[in-house]
């Protein structure tokens, strides 16, 4: 029964994209195609804003998880799999410890993005540099502290959807 059905969904769309069911006076017109080139630059296009929004939502909850030393509800948006993770235990090792982290405004670079030709994957470098201050119990601890971090992080495309999130984040040195 459900083949008959999807058999008869695709005979109907077919006639409907062949232009059949219209009068015997009227013909189809053929549509202008679009060239393959230009479909395919602006999907990669898609996909890299939605990488390059991906990264900055991950770059925000990391700077608020330093700050809270806990996941907010809205981490899984952004970031997932190992990163979330590892963002996870970072900020349970600080809270244990009592130490939070605030952040002075810096330079975050997205220095490049890779996008894997099947876009379901994607491979991005990033920078950060700035100033982080580390509080325990509230008071603060010394100095400002230059941070230079680099790092690859791999991201995961979210089904069928344009949606990427950050999957894992790798130092480099």
């Amino acid at each position: 029964m459900r083949a008959a059905a999807a058999t008869a969904m695709v005979l109907i769309a077919a006639s409907v994209a062949a232009g059949c069911g219209g009068s015997s006076k009227q013909t189809a017109q053929p549509k202008p195609s679009t060239a393959t080139g230009s479909t395919h630059a602006d999907a990669r296009a898609t996909f890299d804003r939605a990488v390059r929004s991906a990264l900055n939502e991950n770059f925000r909850l990391s700077l608020y998880v330093l700050w809270h030393n806990r996941i907010p509800s809205w981490a899984q948006h952004s970031t997932r799999g190992p990163a979330l993770a590892a963002l996870r235990s970072s900020a349970a090792t600080r809270q244990q410890r009592g130490i939070r982290v605030r952040s002075q405004p810096g330079h975050y670079t997205i220095v490049s993005v890779q996008l894997d030709p099947s876009y379901t994957r994607a491979t991005a470098v990033v920078r950060d540099e700035r100033r982080v201050f580390p509080y325990e119990t509230g008071q603060r601890l010394g100095r400002s502290i230059a941070v230079d971090d680099h790092a690859r992080i791999e991201l995961r495309r979210l089904g069928e959807t344009s949606r990427f999130v950050v999957w894992r984040v790798r130092p480099l040195r």
